[in-house]
This record gives C-alpha cells, sequence and structure tokens, in this order.
C-alpha cells in the first residue's frame, strides 16, 4: 500500500499527504462494520529502515508504537535488530516497551547484544532494560556476547551489571564458551568479573574439562590459576583422561606439572 512504501523510503512528504487523505495510520483497512488489521504496519516499516522523521510524524499521527507483527515483533524490535539507533532512541522516547518479548522470548536488548549493535545497546541500557532477561533457551546478553564475540558488548553488559554466570537450560554458562572458543580475552573478561570457574553443565563439564579436551593450553592455565578443580564428568571422565584421549599430550603435560605442584 501506498503508506507502507512511503514509510519505507522515508518520504516524509507522501506521508504526511496520505495520512491528511484519510490514510490509517497502522495500515488498517474498513470492510463494512469491521475494522481489518494489518501484521505490517508503517511504523515497522519505518523502524525497520531507520526512517526517523517518518517514525516522528506517524507517531505524533497516533501509530501504535508496541503493535506486534508476526512472531511478536514490535517496531522496537527491528530497529534494535538492524542497529538503526536513532529510530530505538526515539521510540524509546515515545514509550516503546523495552523489555517487550517475542514468540520466543526475546528481547530487543538480546537481539542488540547478538548484532553487536554498542549504539543500541546503551540507549536500551539507559532506558533502564533488564539485561539478564534470557531466550526461550536460557541464553542471556552475556552468553549471546561471548558466544559471537561481541567484546565491546559485553563489556557494556558487564558495568551495567549483567550476571556473567546465568547458565542456558543445559547448564552451560558464558565461561565455559570462552573455554570451548579458545578465547583468553573474553575469558579473562569474565573471570575479572567474577565468573564461576568450576561452574558445571547438566553433564558435569567445567570450562576446565572443555579446554583440556579441545587442547587449550593457554586457557587450561588460565582457569587453574584462576581456581579451577581437576573435577570428573558425572560419567567419571577428567580433565587429564579427556586431554589424553584426545592426545593434547602437552596440555596432559600441563594438568600432571600443575597436581605436582599443588601436592608438593
Amino acid at each position: 500500500m501506498p503508506l507502507l512504501l512511503a514509510a519505507r523510503n522515508g518520504d516524509v512528504a507522501t506521508v504526511e499527504r496520505l495520512l491528511k487523505a484519510g490514510a490509517k495510520v497502522d495500515g488498517d483497512t474498513i470492510s463494512g462494520n469491521q475494522i481489518i488489521t494489518v501484521l505490517i504496519t508503517p511504523l515497522y516499516m519505518a523502524a525497520g529502515a531507520g526512517q526517523a522523521a517518518v517514525i516522528a510524524v506517524l507517531l505524533k499521527a497516533g501509530a501504535k508504537i508496541n503493535r506486534t507483527a508476526a512472531g511478536g515483533f514490535t517496531p522496537l524490535f527491528i530497529a534494535a535488530h538492524d542497529g538503526h539507533t536513532a529510530a530505538v532512541s526515539m521510540l524509546v522516547a515515545a514509550g516503546a516497551m523495552i523489555d517487550i518479548v517475542n514468540d520466543e522470548q526475546c528481547t530487543p536488548l538480546l537481539i542488540a547484544a547478538q548484532q553487536g549493535h554498542e549504539a543500541v545497546l546503551a540507549v536500551l541500557i539507559k532506558a533502564g532494560a533488564d539485561v539478564n532477561l534470557t531466550w526461550d533457551n536460557g541464553c542471556s546478553p552475556v552468553f549471546l556476547a561471548v558466544q559471537n564475540d561481541r567484546r565491546a558488548v559485553l563489556a557494556m553488559l558487564v558495568e551495567a551489571g549483567a550476571d556473567v554466570n546465568q547458565a542456558k537450560d543445559n547448564g552451560c554458562t558464558p565461561l565455559l564458551v570462552a573455554a570451548l572458543e579458545n578465547n583468553k580475552t573474553v575469558l579473562a573478561t569474565l573471570l575479572k568479573a567474577g565468573a564461576d570457574v568450576n561452574s558445571r553443565t547438566n553433564d558435569g563439564c567445567t570450562p576446565l574439562f572443555i579446554a583440556a579436551a579441545y587442547g587449550h593450553e593457554e586457557v587450561l592455565v588460565a582457569l587453574l590459576e584462576a581456581g579451577a578443580q581437576m573435577t570428573a564428568t558425572d560419567d567419571g571422565c577428567t580433565p587429564l583422561m579427556a586431554a589424553t584421549s584426545e592426545g593434547h599430550t602437552s596440555v596432559g603435560e600441563a594438568l600432571r606439572r600443575w597436581t605436582a605442584g599443588i601436592l608438593n
């Protein structure tokens, strides 16, 4: 429809003209005595395209700011996903629900963290967005930042007080992911922020076990120095056994030397 296209294209003059001519600001049509609603509104289109000037016109005309499209996505969601900081700021200032969840329990802040949109994240955090709300599988903003190696995003979340020990439903923590990815920088950030070095997944895997199994020696040493214990998984496999079985000779030697140092 013309209003949708004008909103997407940032054509303020056409948007204003169409609204003045009677176009419904939310794109709804009337059939008889019934209002037929649409899933994609002009505001949604403008937010997705980052058209801040059009957003201002539509909001002034009474556009429903928290109306959802398929999947439960609001204009704020799509603006956050695509990194449109000005649009996000305008929507937040106009009263958009910042912690609204879609059908998968995802929030605008989770999307911004996953995509690495630092400026958008800053706006949401300043507006009071909950930095610990999780996706339907238990993924937290910190977990997503670690998983996607978003170091600046991680630093922002830590500064905002995010829980660095929040685990997924399977018990996997951000620290374990950092160990798995052999990401020494992120690992150090998490440890400094108070990450539990001996956290365990539902089957008993620890960050140290993962580092040993994958042969990540520098990460393994950092974990040991931070107080990691050489506990076994639920099936009885120890970090040394994992390193040996996978052929990581130097890691196995590091574990033996560490053990000898403790015993002596």
